[in-house]
């Protein structure tokens, strides 16, 4: 008898399926989040304050909002 037969203890079956219960799996939610808009206008001043957004870029901002709104 060779070592492989001997170590496997004779066992000739392949390897057991392990089924789940949880095989489905819920579709994940694609609602979108509604952005608070006072928020963000508060974010953009402050950036504006801090020097993180020059006047270019609010106006290019206002230009984008107006191209949305129109």
């Amino acid at each position: 008898m060779s070592k492989l037969n001997t170590l496997s203890g004779g066992y000739k079956g392949g390897s057991p399926r392990v089924r789940s219960s949880n095989s489905i799996k819920p579709s994940p939610k694609n609602t979108p989040e509604i952005v608070n808009a006072n928020e963000l206008a508060n974010t953009l001043k402050m950036w504006y304050v801090d020097g993180n957004l020059t006047k270019e870029g609010v106006q290019i901002v206002l230009n984008e909002l107006n191209k949305i709104v129109s």
